[in-house]
C-alpha cells in the first residue's frame, strides 16, 4: 500500500494509516496506534471516503476496547455508526 500511496496519495493515505494503526495496536504500541487511527480517520474524512472513515472509527473503537478505555471506545463506535448510516 505504501508503494501505491506514492502514486495516488489521496486514494491510499487513509488505508496506509489504518494498516499501520492495526499493526501498532497488535504490537501494543498504543500511542503510535492512536495517532495512526486519528490520521486514518482524518485522511478518509478529507477525501470524503465516509465508509472508510467509518471503518477506521470502528477499528479505533476495538483498539480502545482492548485497552479498557470504554468511553473512547463508545465514542468511536458511535462515530462509525454515523458514517455507516
Amino acid at each position: 500500500l505504501k508503494i501505491l500511496s506514492g502514486c495516488s496519495k489521496w486514494n491510499y493515505r487513509n488505508k496506509v494509516h489504518l494498516m499501520e494503526a492495526e499493526i501498532f495496536s497488535y504490537e501494543g504500541r498504543n500511542k503510535e496506534a492512536e495517532a495512526s487511527y486519528d490520521a486514518a480517520i482524518t485522511s478518509a474524512q478529507c477525501v470524503s471516503f465516509v465508509h472508510e472513515q467509518g471503518l477506521a472509527c470502528e477499528q479505533a473503537g476495538f483498539h480502545y476496547k482492548k485497552i479498557k478505555d470504554k468511553k473512547r471506545a463508545c465514542d468511536f463506535f458511535n462515530q462509525a455508526k454515523q458514517c455507516y448510516a
